[in-house]
């Protein structure tokens, strides 16, 4: 249920805006509504502070900790992690390059530039070429040394020749000096390996800090929330004024609750204006409360003069989760994963999120019990192998089973296409009960006797014949089209009306066919899950068979991991979509609201602290 809003005025002295501010963060109710959304902003050192502890803790939370804590303000400890951060991802890039560089390098041994000038200065020039291996028998110098073992066809040679009568030969390389030298290389390498396990060192005595970063970050939003909202109301040398929305059912509370903390302020409540768009706040109901997690992900909420469909939502997506995944032993994964890591999912994202995968995996798991699919096992699996037993006791439990490949296919095709067809007429039938009696309730039936024509006409294209389609089926869908075109809009001039009615109803006359046909993906997307799982045992058996089971094993397994990876694609590609487009759009949801967020703050934390 879409809880009702009232709007809200509060003035009160000026010197008393810092209490009524501090009551308000007490009471959590009232979402301020800004007068100048462009003045409330926090301040900027105070939005720098909350970016610096946050990216501090971003760095500093995965680091386990380690030496002594030190002595450092958490707004210090995060800047300074920042900074060494910086400077790991540039020593780290610099050490990459020095072995590079020092791979470069190998070939030259450890000699140290150095040394070649001082030999140079001696008079002693050293020259280096490359040459081919069969030249080296005739050259002449005063000395020629290999530098490199002969591993094709030149090699690498070290020419001393002061008399001048060195010739290199005609395909020789003369190689030039490197412009470092590779001890030299080595050693800034050790140096900055050296900073760099000193920055580490530094970063584990700092991960001591997390929490006292944690609770600053939590203080300064905080501090800018209060200053957002300070400067989201009406200031004057003698008066304070805000205005906001909360839940109708606490407006009538507030002044007496204001008045309890000695607090004299003037309170107006209003109701909610045609034009006026208030924040959203659903009260879902107990049992619909997991697809709670599944509009938090999205970030999506319906808009307040729009409809709650989380009921719908809570019963149709695990019922097509579990046909997109079709598997009853996936589903035992997924309910199993959700019960073992119930606390972990709970900390991370949530109840909500925790008791959504669980019902996904028990719908999933219920789903392939009918369908008498176990990790792409079918009865006919063993059959096949002579285990008859095994497969009746999988037949006994699966009723939508069937042996002919086709007819199999026939029957979960009606399946999806039944569903889809009840799914969008739910949609209709709850509008036209929310508008009754406004006359565009009986616009809401015709749409939904519309779809149950369409999806007959639909039936006998694809199953039955188009030569054995009835005539009434044409007469059905032009009185439906006629109902809609009447009471879509609203006129006292009847031609007017229809006209209206009419010109708003071709495309979606149109857009009824497709929107059945879209729940076709059920069937198809939980075939194909199927067919990958049977591939990988197929494939896993073959090399099984020719080898050894343990070669066999991790490519099922594989197999199975990644088909379970790409059903939750699924899901949220083809089972939210057909829940936020296709019935959405049928039931006139837009999404275009926004979440109810009363301002609030901590009890342990007063207005004013921290403000710089």
């Amino acid at each position: 249920m879409i809880v009702p809003m009232s709007k809200i005025y509060i003035v009160t002295q000026s010197h008393n805006r810092d209490r009524l501010l501090d009551a308000l963060g007490q009471l959590g109710v009232v979402h301020v509504e800004p007068v100048e959304p462009e003045k409330a902003v926090a301040k900027e050192l105070t939005v720098r502070a909350i970016s610096t502890l946050d990216h501090g803790l971003q760095v500093l939370q995965p680091i386990e900790p380690s030496g002594d804590t030190p002595d450092v303000s958490a707004l210090d400890a995060a800047r300074e992690a920042l900074s060494i951060q910086k400077a790991i991802a540039d020593e780290e890039d610099s050490l990459n390059s020095l072995l590079r560089k020092a791979d470069q390098l190998t070939l030259w041994g450890n000699v140290e530039l150095k040394h070649l000038e001082q030999l140079r200065s001696l008079g002693i020039e050293i020259q280096f070429f490359s040459v081919a291996q069969k030249e080296l028998a005739e050259l002449e110098a005063e000395c020629i040394e290999i530098l490199s073992e002969p591993t094709g066809r030149d090699v690498m040679i070290a020419v001393v020749d002061r008399t001048g009568q060195f010739q290199a030969p005609e395909g020789a390389k003369e190689i030039p000096w490197p412009a470092t030298d590779l001890p030299t290389v080595k050693k800034e390498a050790a140096e900055v390996d050296a900073s760099l396990k000193r920055h580490r060192k530094r970063l584990g005595e700092l991960a001591h800090l997390v929490e006292a970063i944690r609770q600053q970050h939590k203080q300064y939003q905080v501090e800018a929330e209060v200053c957002v909202v300070q400067n989201s109301g009406l200031s004057s040398y003698a008066l304070f004024a805000l205005q906001g929305w909360l839940p109708s059912r606490k407006a009538d509370s507030l002044s007496d609750n204001l008045a309890g903390r000695d607090i004299t302020a003037a309170v107006e409540v209003m109701p909610v204006e045609e034009e006026e768009q208030p924040p959203t706040l659903i009260e879902y109901p107990r049992w619909a409360r997991p697809i709670k997690a599944l509009f938090d992900m999205l970030g999506t909420l319906p808009g307040y003069k729009e409809y709650d469909v989380s009921p719908f939502f809570m019963i149709a997506l695990p019922l097509f989760a579990a046909m997109l995944i079709g598997d009853a032993g996936y589903g035992v994964i997924l309910a199993g994963a959700g019960l073992v890591f119930y606390k972990k999912i709970v900390n991370a994202a949530g109840k909500p999120s925790a008791h959504l995968l669980i019902i996904f995996g028990l719908a999933t798991m219920l789903w392939g019990i009918l369908t008498a699919n176990y990790f792409g096992i079918t009865p006919q699996s063993f059959i096949d192998i002579g285990r008859q037993g095994i497969a009746n006791a999988m037949l006994a439990v699966a009723p939508l089973w069937r042996s002919d490949g086709e007819e199999a296919r026939a029957l979960i095709m009606k399946i999806s296409l039944i569903i889809g067809c009840a799914h969008l007429v739910v949609a209709h039938l709850h509008t036209a009960i929310k508008l009754f009696p406004d006359s565009r309730a009986y616009a809401e039936i015709a749409w939904g006797v519309i779809l149950v024509d369409m999806l007959v006409l639909i039936w006998h294209l694809m199953f039955i014949g188009v030569d054995k389609m009835p005539v009434w089926i044409a007469y059905v869908l032009l009185i439906g089209f006629v109902g809609a075109s009447l009471f879509t809009a609203p006129a006292k001039n009847p031609l007017k009306r229809f006209l209206i009615g009419l010109a708003s109803s071709i495309l979606p006359l149109l857009s009824t066919f497709s929107d059945i046909m879209s729940y076709i993906r059920l069937f198809a997307v939980g075939l194909a899950s199927f067919y990958i799982a049977d591939a990988f045992n197929g494939l896993g058996a073959k090399v099984a068979g020719s080898a050894t089971w343990i070669g066999g094993a991790p490519i099922v397994i594989f197999g199975h991991a990644l088909n379970i990876g790409l059903a939750a694609i699924a899901i949220f590609a083809h089972g939210v979509r057909l829940n936020m487009l296709e019935f959405s759009n049928n039931v006139g949801v837009k999404w275009a609201g926004y979440a109810y967020r009363p301002f609030t703050k901590d009890k342990e934390i007063s207005i004013g602290e921290n403000e710089s």
